[in-house]
């Protein structure tokens, strides 16, 4: 599946592909001797980890150990509902403008300190400082008021104005001030967190340990220790899973027919599909002379079998198509707006009105310039590759370039937060799950200030997504999205695509992994939960 690091979208869409490799460096804790293989969970990186430092964290692979080794001051279940964590019990005020946590005793940082309100509330201010880059999280607190401290236990937060997903940015992972105040050389490679589980050793490039903490912080761990191994290629990842040397893994549509034909396969694992909370989507860049014209957008969306395309490319159910900002399935679509239909017939005679005529080489042109565009995307994934392989051979089939440039992450990242490209193939996942479409596509979120990195602006949508924001009615707000997706259905910021479940090899010997409308990951218990089978406890 398609994963892009994202824009500067100031809530997290991760990278699946590995940001380089980084030079090898002891955690600075002694080896512990290993554990039991069955007291073990193995499980697996596409890549190694650019950074644990919760706060600037801007991909999967970190995201997914830093979930063992800290704790978010509230959490959310897999049904995207608000449960305890740091905090036991939280209140927010009428007006939406206050909010009052409660911290848990029971939780303490490494060194046996309790996590206190000045933890969160220097967590929170280290969030928005310029210097540190913590803008996966900031879009939260942006209008951030005041925060009090009345006691260790006791943390309140006031606000400018009431913004209806605010209890979202609060499900930030907290870090110590006593450990991160001081700004350490390298806490990016020896996080101090208030987890069940610390970082025992960092083997970059091959595999991280974490192993299960002493007392109540641990208490929640069932496997004394876990192993990420770092295992970039697919191939490699399924033969280590078949083997029964990973307790989950990746499982690709075509390695999917290989696992069920497989006896040896399914004795030790298990198949499992789960949703992705993610969008695939070409964005197109408003600033260029073609696309700045919404007959093209249309034309383009119009010049593509998008429903052929998925069932080939996502064997054998295809992918779920999608007609605006939201994963499918998620409530806030408007399933009165359907997808665009393949009509290479409307989509040339939109680019004709347009005034893009068609030359003798059947390129179009219009005072005197081809239509042509450039299309970014990560070099390495097929999928990525096969994507943009349909969109440049049907594009050409009604006149219009389109010049397919991979590039490494960095170089992708890198012109995507800058929103240097014309169009960019890029796959949002939504974590924390907030599908407020505000930071994405409001006119007043340009680039570098913003997120908006297609320079999209439409007055209609910014006054309903303005509306949304501020709107505490929950049915009311749900009625404002569906507005926006509308909106943007019907002038388009960008091609959206669809989303697609993707296949997980789960060993037998694991128990209490919970499918969500999330995946696997990115909510609570989530890994956290599993436990060993069990015939694997014997």
């Amino acid at each position: 599946m398609l994963f892009c690091p994202r824009p500067p979208m100031k809530r997290l869409s991760w990278s699946l592909a590995a940001l380089g490799a980084l030079a090898a460096l002891a955690c600075g804790r002694p080896e512990t001797p290993s554990a039991p293989k069955a007291a073990t969970l193995f499980r697996h990186l596409s890549g190694d980890p650019a950074t644990l430092d919760p706060t600037t964290t801007t991909e999967e692979q970190g995201l997914l150990v830093e979930e063992m080794i800290f704790r978010p001051l509230i959490g959310f279940d897999a049904e995207r509902r608000p449960v305890p964590a740091l905090a036991s019990t939280w209140t927010v005020s009428a007006d939406g403008l206050a909010y009052e946590f409660h911290l848990d005793p029971r939780f303490t940082w490494e060194s046996g300190a309790p996590v206190t309100a000045d933890d969160v509330r220097f967590t929170i201010e280290r969030i928005r400082d310029p210097k540190i880059k913590g803008q996966t999280w900031s879009w939260g607190f942006e209008d951030l008021a005041a925060i009090e401290t009345p006691d260790p236990a006791t943390v309140r937060v006031r606000f400018q104005k009431p913004y209806a997903e605010r209890l979202l940015a609060f499900s930030l992972p907290v870090v110590s001030a006593a450990a991160y105040g001081q700004a350490p050389a390298e806490i990016d490679r020896r996080p101090v967190g208030s987890g069940p589980y610390r970082l025992e050793s960092w083997e970059a490039n091959q595999k991280l340990k974490i192993v299960r903490r002493d007392g109540p912080s641990g208490a929640e761990a069932a496997f004394p220790e876990v192993v990420f191994r770092v295992i970039p290629d697919p191939a490699v990842r399924f033969q280590a899973g078949s083997r029964g040397e990973l307790d989950e893994f990746r499982v690709s549509r075509d390695q999917r027919k290989s696992a069920e034909a497989s006896p040896d396969f399914l004795a030790r694992n298990r198949l499992l599909a789960a949703p992705q909370f993610l969008q695939v989507m070409v964005i197109w860049n408003l600033k260029g002379q073609l696309l700045a014209d919404l007959r093209v957008r249309r034309a383009l969306s119009l010049a593509w079998p998008r429903e052929e395309a998925s069932r080939n490319l996502y064997p054998p159910d295809g992918a779920t198509l999608v007609s605006g900002p939201y994963p499918p399935g998620a409530a806030e679509n408007a399933t009165d707006v359907a997808p665009p239909k393949f009509d290479p017939a409307e989509s040339a005679r939109l680019l004709d009105e347009a005034g893009w005529r068609a030359g003798k080489d059947g390129v179009r042109q219009k005072a005197g310039r081809k239509a042509a565009l450039e299309l970014l995307f990560r070099a390495g994934p097929a999928m990525d590759a096969n994507i943009a392989e349909i969109l440049r051979s049907n594009y050409e089939k009604v006149g219009v370039t389109l010049v397919l440039r991979p590039l490494e992450s960095a170089s992708y990242a890198q012109r995507a937060d800058a929103g240097e490209f014309e169009a960019l193939l890029y796959a949002r996942i939504f974590l924390p799950p907030n599908l407020d479409p505000y930071p994405f596509y409001d006119s007043s979120q340009w680039v570098p200030t913003g997120q908006n990195v297609g320079f999209y602006g439409n007055a209609e949508a910014d006054r309903a997504m303005q509306a949304a924001r501020r709107e505490v009615d929950p049915g009311r707000r749900l009625e404002l999205y569906r507005q926006v997706h509308r909106i943007l259905a019907a002038d388009p910021p960008a091609d959206f695509l669809w989303g697609v479940d993707q296949y997980w090899g789960i060993a037998r010997r694991v128990d209490g992994v919970t499918v969500s409308p999330l995946g696997l990951f990115h909510f609570l218990p989530g890994p956290l939960g599993w436990h060993p089978a069990p015939t694997a406890a014997h």
